[in-house]
Formats: C-alpha cells, structure tokens, sequence
C-alpha cells in the first residue's frame, strides 16, 4: 500500500514538473526573452550597482491570467529591465509589460507605461498600497553620475581632480489617483500646487499628523485618508 502511494505520489511530481517545464519553455520561446551575449553592459570601474540586487535572488512572476513561474531574477533599474538565468548560468533578458507582475521577498514589482525614461517604455514601480481610489508606489530608478570634465587650467594647476562615476538612487514616490501619475514632491508647497486634495483638509491633516512626505509609512497615511 505504501509502495502504491508513493508511485502516485511520484506520478504527480513528474506532472507538475512536466507542466511547470513547459510554461518555463514556452515563456521563453515567446520572444519575452532575449539572450544577453555580453554580460558586462557596465563598466565595473563604477562605484555602486545599477540593480536592485547586486545578485540574482528568488522571485515569481506572476501573469494575469493566474499562472506564475518561479526563478531567480534580477532588477536593473537604470534601463528598467528585468533579468533572469537558466540552470545553464545563461542570463536573459525580459521583455516586460503590464501582462504581469514580479514578486520577490514579499514585495510586488509592477509595469507600468510611462515615457520617463528613455532606455524603455514601461518603467518599475514597486506597489506600496494600493486603494480603491488611490495608489502609492515607489518609482524605482538609478541614474549615472558622471565625473565632471576638469579644465586644462585646473589639471596643470592640480586642482579639479574628477570624482569616479558612480551609480545614485534616483527613486521616488508615486501617487496614482484619477488614471494619472503624480510624482510626490519633497515639500508640503509643492505637494498642495498638485491640487491632488483639498487644500485645507490637507493642512490640517499633514499638521495633526506631523506628515513627512520623504517617508513612505506617513505617505500611506496620507492616501488612506484620502481615499
């Protein structure tokens, strides 16, 4: 009887990783994969990474149509790519879009089509809360700081030394409300020039609750409120 279970039992494993195989090939053979043939896109002389994670970690893309492929990917957040490997060690390249998301340690990465870029047309933003009414994200972008040109002036006189490029964290919060996109500013001025919300009840709010809009948790009380 024991023997019986466990043949069943291995019957069933050999399906899930069958059908699981099979969505994994057929994503790739989708065209959603491009091959990366040279891997260092970047000169590793600069400070920093371009990447979410410096290293590939374990996440699940998830489709909308219920389905989802666990694998290990990475996040570049300088031409807002997704990466990913084989068992091989190759590394591809995702094309994504808004047919779904990727989560990785819980947090979700979502897609969403925006011309601030101009490496790609969709850009990542990590979902912070979403409401019926109201959204908050996290528009995550690295840009490249690069050394200042010194003079010839200055190099003879030794002074104008360049700094060494490096990557810098570019990123900022989102509130998505009435289909549009809104970019949080650092200050509560610019914050009531949006128009966003009532302006009174706004003040009042941010001042009762000592609201600091750098900070993501006040900024989810911010739009709970406003909901």
């Amino acid at each position: 009887m024991n023997y019986f279970n466990s043949q069943i039992i291995l019957i069933f494993y050999f399906f899930l990783i069958s059908g699981f195989s099979q969505d994994l090939i057929s994503f790739h053979n989708s065209g959603n994969f491009q091959l990366i043939q040279k891997l260092s896109f970047y000169d590793t002389n600069i400070k920093g990474t371009p990447f979410a994670y410096e290293n590939f970690v374990t996440g699940q893309i998830v489709f909308d149509s219920g389905k989802s492929i666990i694998g290990d990917f990475r996040m570049d957040l300088y031409s807002h790519k997704i990466q990913t490997k084989n068992n091989d060690g190759k590394i591809f390249e995702i094309s994504i879009d808004n047919t779904f998301d990727l989560v990785i340690e819980n947090k979700t990465y979502s897609f969403h089509e925006l011309d601030w870029i101009e490496k790609n047309n969709y850009v990542i933003l990590r979902e912070c809360l979403t409401l019926e009414n109201i959204s908050l994200y996290e528009f995550m972008n690295k840009d490249l700081k690069k050394p200042i040109e010194a003079s010839s002036s200055t190099a003879n006189s030794g002074y104008g030394k360049t700094a060494d490029p490096e990557w810098i964290d570019k990123s900022d919060y989102i509130i998505y409300l009435n289909k549009k996109y809104y970019i949080v500013p650092k200050n509560h001025k610019k914050m009531i020039a949006l128009k966003l919300f009532d302006e009174k009840t706004y003040a009042k709010f941010r001042k009762e609750n000592k609201i600091n809009l750098k900070k993501e948790e006040d900024l989810k009380k911010l739009i709970t409120f406003f909901n």
